[in-house]
């Protein structure tokens, strides 16, 4: 009855992949709010009603307001983070068209691993920019990703590790 009276919403499959990436808990969690839209970003917090002096987003200083896919698609500042890796993101797209899109350009088993790592730093980024007032290069941004991949790779089956290992030196070498 209840299946009937809310009905059934299939998933998209990206929710499933962030469960089975190998990532740490904490950065799974940040990844499944982000994809259901509620990491408070300054869009989350003017539609909850709190007054902020600007709700404009700190990485880009555009004049555009600050919603998840702005913040990691659109912004330029988002854009060179993906560009670190060699990955394009789709301005037409939403994010869960971007995160599909960013798997097919990788042929890696470990396109999600990608996804969210790049996801944290540029959330870190932002926090960075706004809490504590400073701005984060790019060149801090890979080595924030490069470093939270190595942490990353001690979570890896051993099966896999060689081919992690692997992965993580060819992102070195961008």
């Amino acid at each position: 009855m209840y299946k009937k009276l809310i009905g059934h919403h299939p998933n998209d499959p990206a929710f499933n992949w962030i469960w089975k990436s190998f990532c740490q808990p904490k950065h799974k969690v940040f990844t499944w709010l982000l994809l259901k839209d509620r990491l408070s970003t300054r869009n989350i917090l003017r539609r909850k009603n709190l007054h902020l002096e600007s709700y404009n987003c700190e990485l880009c200083n555009q004049g555009v307001e600050e919603s998840s896919e702005h913040l990691f698609i659109h912004c330029p500042f988002a854009q060179q983070c993906w560009g670190l890796s060699n990955l394009e993101t789709s301005p037409a797209g939403g994010i869960i068209d971007n995160f599909n899109a960013i798997k097919s350009q990788l042929h890696s088993q470990f396109f999600m691993e990608t996804i969210i790592l790049m996801c944290c730093t540029i959330w870190t980024a932002r926090n960075e920019s706004i809490f504590k007032a400073n701005q984060i290069s790019l060149l801090d941004c890979r080595h924030n990703f490069l470093r939270e991949g190595k942490l990353v790779g001690l979570r890896v089956r051993t099966s896999h590790s060689l081919q992690f290992d692997q992965w993580i030196e060819s992102l070195e070498m961008i």
